[in-house]
């Protein structure tokens, strides 16, 4: 039986675009995209308006399908697997489209129903967004419908299928640009009749979270990034998105024409033209069940797909805290560390950030962010030793790692980027976009892997500690068990400069034998 990843090729045949992922799946639940590559059909928007999909748009369908067969194969995908949603499952000429797709892609495509789908979006979103205890609500708004399901700890309790998609409502009551007052009521409506038989159900269960993906969903995000920092990050996933932000820029997207949204900052193109039927589904959903925000997934259906051919899909999510350290140790083994070095910096960061607990006020999520950083803080050196810091701050910002909110990403990135050179400031974006807590969190952070880093370097073993004290006001940090005492302590006294400033103290660090 192999034990090492598999390639595989998604091809997701959506209502409103056609989506290849490349990924390599693990047998412990790891996915790592490869590839991605989409084209944007609106085939939700199609049937919406003919009530069918015409011929020559099932031909330019089947001719998309191929291509991204042909682009996934290229990339060394060992199994390709396609899946066909609601459009194409709900257009009466199903089976020529059918016959179409399984002749252009070489092999059989699976019709999905809303249930299944819903089983495979919660498997990608479980995969990529730290989701806890208690019950979860999921939304995965497409082309041509809504996909409402339900999850807990142990995994998926029921999903239902609604045709409420962001492509088959513009399709079906837009027919003015911009919208119109009227045009708006109408898809609201059909949403909230829709989505009245499972109102209930969704409050009986309590949902401590909202989960909401799908493209639409994302591409709305975008648009609020772009309000919300100046640069936005690299990825958007776990980023919280307030109801009322989301009605905000759905109002603004519905009082410009077509050809005005284009010009918006952050805006998806080819998407535009059904961003704000998009926006009202979705926020008209969420308040319906009760929701005040959102938690965006950038993974979902097709992440999904890989988990179940690795027969996961129906294992129970991971817990928030395993997720975001598995994660972590794939990019430090894609990138060459040591495990064994890099465990013993984030050990001895953390026992720093404990013995000052007193004096920097931080909690256990900052310990977390800085045992992470103590991990990945040399994966820069692969590319350039000269300047690994601003190389392995890029990583962490651009790997995709999951189970982190842009602001976590931001806030371990920061501190990668500011364990050496200068104090951390707003010239870094993402340093700049945090809060003022979370920038004094990462001033904090960095101080103390600048101190832990020299202690732990070269050839330490778990022998090594190190103790904190406050003694007349001064903080004296003591060493032990290092395989060379004076090299540790001079090149650690050589950066205590940010920790003092951090702490209004002044630190001296010293040797001590193992038993003070």
């Amino acid at each position: 039986m192999s034990t090492g990843p598999k390639r595989y090729a998604v091809l997701d045949l959506g209502s409103t675009t056609f989506q290849l992922l490349v990924a390599d799946g693990e047998p412990d639940g790891t996915v790592t995209p490869v590839l991605r590559d989409r084209e944007v059909l609106n085939l939700g928007q199609v049937l919406g308006e003919e009530g069918r999909i015409p011929e020559e748009v099932a031909a330019r369908a089947a001719d998309t399908a191929g291509r991204l067969r042909d682009v996934g194969v290229r990339a060394g995908a060992a199994e390709v697997v396609a899946i066909a949603t609601s459009a194409l499952r709900d257009s009466p000429n199903r089976q020529e489209l059918t016959d179409l797709l399984t002749d252009a892609v070489g092999g059989p495509v699976r019709f999905i129903d809303g249930a299944e789908e819903a089983r495979l979006t919660f498997a990608g979103v479980a995969a990529s967004v730290g989701l806890g205890s208690g019950p979860t609500l999921q939304l995965d708004l497409g082309g041509g419908s809504l996909e409402v399901a339900l999850a807990d700890e142990e995994g998926l309790r029921w999903g239902a299928s609604v045709p409420v998609g962001a492509g088959r409502l513009t399709g079906l009551l837009i027919e003015n640009d911009p919208p119109t007052r009227t045009e708006r009521k109408q898809v609201r409506s059909e949403v909230e009749s829709a989505l009245e038989p499972l109102v209930s159900r969704v409050k009986e269960a309590q949902p401590e979270r909202f989960v909401a993906s799908g493209g639409t969903v994302g591409a709305l995000g975008r648009l609020i990034a772009a309000e919300r920092w100046e640069v936005p990050p690299e990825s958007l996933n776990q980023m919280e998105i307030p109801i009322e932000d989301l009605q905000a820029v759905t109002k603004t997207l519905a009082g410009l024409t077509l050809k005005e949204r284009l010009k918006l900052r952050g805006i998806d193109e080819r998407r535009a033209e059904i961003l704000p039927a998009g926006g009202w589904i979705i926020a008209t959903a969420a308040s319906l069940f009760g929701g005040e925000s959102l938690i965006h997934s950038e993974w979902g259906l097709r992440e999904g797909v890989v988990l179940d051919a690795l027969g996961l899909a129906g294992t129970p999510p991971p817990v928030p805290e395993d997720l975001r350290a598995r994660s972590v140790q794939r990019l430090v083994r894609v990138w060459g560390e040591d495990p064994g070095h890099v465990d013993i910096v984030a050990r001895v960061a953390g026992r720093l950030f404990d013995e000052t607990v007193d004096l920097h006020g931080l909690g256990m999520l900052e310990r977390e962010w800085l045992e992470h950083a103590a991990r990945l803080h040399e994966i820069g050196t692969a590319i350039s030793p000269a300047k690994f810091h601003k190389h392995g701050a890029y990583l962490v910002e651009h790997s995709g790692m999951r189970g982190f909110s842009p602001e976590e990403i931001a806030s371990i990135a920061a501190i990668v980027r500011f364990q050496r050179g200068k104090d951390p400031r707003a010239v870094y974006s993402p340093f700049a976009g945090l809060d003022e807590r979370a920038q004094y969190a990462c001033v904090v952070l960095v101080a103390l892997l600048r101190v832990a880093h020299p202690i732990a370097r070269g050839l330490e073993g778990e022998a090594l500690d190190v103790s904190a004290e406050v003694d007349d006001g001064m903080l004296r940090i003591g060493v032990s068990g290092a395989a060379d005492p004076q090299s540790a302590v001079l090149e650690a006294r050589q950066n205590v400069g940010l920790l003092e400033r951090a702490l209004g103290r002044t630190v001296e660090v010293d040797a001590r034998a193992p038993s003070e």
